[in-house]
């Protein structure tokens, strides 16, 4: 027989005899005595079919609920900021535009794209364009994801790991330049699926979505790491021809005819990189970028909330999702190696993207859209209507099939129904609601708007030098460029590892604060993340050089005291001892008005106001009475105005949600002591001290309470342990000194 005709295997296919090509392997998967009823090939009922579609269309449907929520990304308005600068000058910025503190060093802004992107929806059709354009991106991904596993008459395992890939990134899908990323990668497995289906236009398009990906988001190094996989998995093959006994191929060009193509679109690949518009440093910046953001010695690191670890740090559903789908993913392959169709890429892409995933919380989405990809891209290669081990669909597992779909939908639905109702993404941590907009309790959205309304004047803005943090910059380089500059911003790798250590010390330390504002000559400090950073509220509302003019649940403002502000600081002064009075914003209900309503009541609390913070901490737990941080802190302020019969419940409820911190525990102690109920704070102490007997406090507050019972033995033992416990550190207990003596 010729070499070019074609002779006959035996193949599986639908369990039937079919042509191969010569030097292609199609190895048979189907084990002897399996029915023939789990063929794609044989009926399916039409309600089961119908089942499918439903849980198809549910599936893009929750895709698109799960990333349509207000806006909730940090770097989002210096992303609209820059990309109105590139509609107006038609030029990226090269150097460091909005701070003082890095003016004029380079900045490599991957982004330019994607800022350009939503800048131009902004104009069009404000925060709603960028929302529904960042939700459409998310159903699209979802999409090309379940495209190659999808019919019909195979459907429950392709939606059943749609949904966990889903889940699983969830806390990535919003308004960010890594979208762009998601969407790039699951358009390159496809098509590198379509490629080894024989389809050979298939890589044409490749280098051109580069071009693209290189310009968008700063991950486009994943693109030659997909590729690779591919191309190494071909030429495998071609070196190895033995491996095909193991593996399935289904493409009818032979092995090296594919590899050489593939290598033929990375040669085309790499020039195209260099077309950015930093060229070779464009290149050369997300790898330095990767190396500085995963080396935990940097502070590029800490700063960067989801680099720690996604077991800690992921809320509860996302972290058991992400669990489920390591080891739904690890039973798929290893039962893809069993019946011999395992893609050697695919496994490669799975233990790559998961070492990295386990190692930082922000590329948990990442590996879940790939992984989904790759898996069901075999799913989809695979004949059987479900692929399952043979002793299930002997038991006739797949008449089963209906009222797990079934299940599913349900699932769907409520899930659907938790991301309407906005509770979803209260439990994610993102605090978003659904629908478009910005919450003004997510960004300084008021006090932004506050600070450009006082500083115009006949329609100009006075320049400001603003001592900013990372969470507030954005939105005052949104408002406020070119007039205003910042200290600091969220674009890290502008700045260098020396400096970021010391905006930590800064923003955390008063007297390096002070250094600072030596060498910059502040004229506004603008301060979020109120509880993290109250040492230094507080300190600057009690410095005479500075004033507070306005304060909300987000962010507090301060000018500094220069004759050049001296006429809007008499304007605007806030003083909380002749009252507080902060407008709340309209749309907030439930939890996000008992958010702000903490917040607030929280930094009068600790500016030494716990009169003016009992109404608002009321107001939090209302609104959220399951939140410890507020309940503790309502119980806390009534404690120092010895109002401690109101005081005791609100504590109970703290110690009971949280029963381990110290401080809660204390605070019951003292609010039962003054309640009258000595001996529950006797043996509320007692307690505390059993389980850290150097706590100074809890002693202290014993012996006090044991004098209020007049057990004049039992008060001068104990403050003769405090006296024991203060000997231990005395450095550590000096504030103690005086009233232990």
């Amino acid at each position: 027989m010729s070499k070019n005709k074609s002779k006959k295997r035996k193949a599986k296919r639908g369990g039937s005899w079919e042509e191969a090509p010569v030097g292609h392997s199609v190895i048979d998967s189907r084990k002897p005595g399996q029915e023939w009823q789990n063929d794609i090939s044989a009926p399916s009922p039409l309600y089961d079919r119908l089942l499918g579609w439903l849980c198809f269309a549910g599936l893009l449907v929750l895709a698109f609920l799960l990333s349509f929520h207000t806006l909730v990304d940090t770097d989002i308005f210096w992303h609209l900021k820059t990309g109105e600068l590139i509609f107006q000058t038609r030029r990226v910025p090269l150097e460091d535009i909005y701070s003082f503190t890095a003016a004029g060093r380079e900045w490599i802004d991957s982004q330019w794209l994607f800022q350009l992107a939503v800048y131009s929806l902004h104009r069009i059709s404000g925060y709603s364009g960028i929302i529904v354009f960042s939700s459409l991106l998310a159903c699209l991904t979802l999409l090309l994801i379940l495209a190659p596993a999808f019919k019909p008459e195979k459907y429950f395992l392709t939606v059943l790991f749609g949904l966990g890939t889903l889940l699983a990134a969830s806390i990535r899908l919003k308004a960010r330049p890594e979208i762009l990323s998601f969407l790039y990668a699951a358009l390159e497995i496809y098509l590198l699926g379509r490629f080894r289906q024989g389809k050979k236009w298939a890589w044409y398009p490749l280098p051109f979505l580069l071009l693209l990906w290189v310009n968008s988001e700063g991950l486009w190094p994943v693109y030659f790491a997909i590729l690779g996989a591919f191309w190494g998995e071909e030429l495998l093959m071609a070196l190895l021809p033995g491996l095909q006994k193991y593996v399935r191929r289904i493409s009818p060009l032979p092995p090296g005819q594919s590899a050489g193509q593939l290598l033929l679109c990375l040669a085309c690949s790499i020039p195209l990189a260099f077309l950015n518009p930093h060229h070779v440093r464009g290149v050369v910046f997300p790898w330095v970028l990767f190396r500085e953001v995963s080396s935990k010695g940097n502070y590029i690191h800490q700063l960067i909330w989801d680099n720690q670890n996604p077991f800690t740090f992921l809320p509860a559903l996302d972290r058991d999702v992400f669990i489920a789908l390591i080891a739904g993913s690890a039973l798929l392959f290893a039962l893809f190696l069993y019946r011999r169709i395992l893609s050697p890429a695919a496994l490669v892409l799975y233990a790559v993207f998961l070492y990295m995933a386990l190692g930082a919380l922000r590329n948990v989405a990442l590996f879940s859209i790939i992984t989904g990809a790759a898996v069901c891209l075999i799913l989809g290669e695979n004949r059987d209507r479900e692929l399952l081990p043979v002793w299930l669909i002997k038991r006739g597992f797949l008449k089963l099939r209906p009222l797990g779909a079934c299940i599913v939908l349900g699932l769907l639905i409520y899930l659907g129904y938790d991301a309407v109702s906005s509770n979803f993404f209260f439990r994610n941590i993102m605090h978003a609601k659904f629908g478009t907009g910005a919450l003004a309790t997510e960004y300084p959205i008021r006090g932004g708007d506050f600070l450009k309304a006082i500083m115009s004047k006949d329609g100009e803005l006075k320049p400001l030098r603003i001592a900013s943090d990372m969470e507030s910059a954005g939105y005052l380089i949104w408002k406020g460029y070119p007039a205003w500059k910042i200290y600091f911003d969220p674009r890290l790798e502008v700045y260098g590892d020396k400096f970021l250590l010391e905006y930590l010390n800064v923003f955390s330390d008063p007297s390096r604060f002070a250094e600072a504002d030596a060498r910059y000559d502040f004229d506004a400090a603008v301060i979020s993340s109120l509880q993290d950073r109250s040492e230094l509220t507080v300190h600057l509302a009690r410095n005479p050089a500075w004033a507070l003019v306005y304060m909300d649940g987000f962010s507090v403002i301060f000018l500094k005291n220069k004759p050049a502000l001296a006429a809007v600081i008499a304007r605007h002064r806030v003083d909380p001892s002749l009252g507080f009075s902060s407008p709340v914003p309209k749309e907030l209900s439930g939890k996000w008005l008992g958010r702000e309503r903490y917040c607030r009541g929280y930094l009068l609390l600790k500016l030494g106001f716990p009169a003016l913070a009992v109404p608002e901490l009321e107001e939090a737990v209302r609104n959220w009475p399951d939140n410890y941080e507020a309940n503790f802190n309502l119980g806390r302020a009534l404690n120092l105005l010895q109002r401690y019969a109101e005081a005791v419940p609100f504590l109970e409820k703290a110690v009971e949600m949280q029963p381990e911190p110290i401080p809660g525990r204390i605070q019951l102690g003292r609010a039962c002591a003054g309640a009258g109920q000595q001996e529950r704070a006797v043996s509320i102490f007692i307690g505390v001290l059993k389980q850290h007997p150097h706590e100074m406090v809890a002693c202290m507050d014993l012996a006090r309470t044991y004098e209020s019972m007049h057990r004049s033995r039992d008060a001068r033992e104990q403050w003769r342990l405090c006296q024991e416990i203060y000997q231990t550190n005395p450095e550590f207990f000096r504030r103690y000194e005086n009233e232990i003596s």
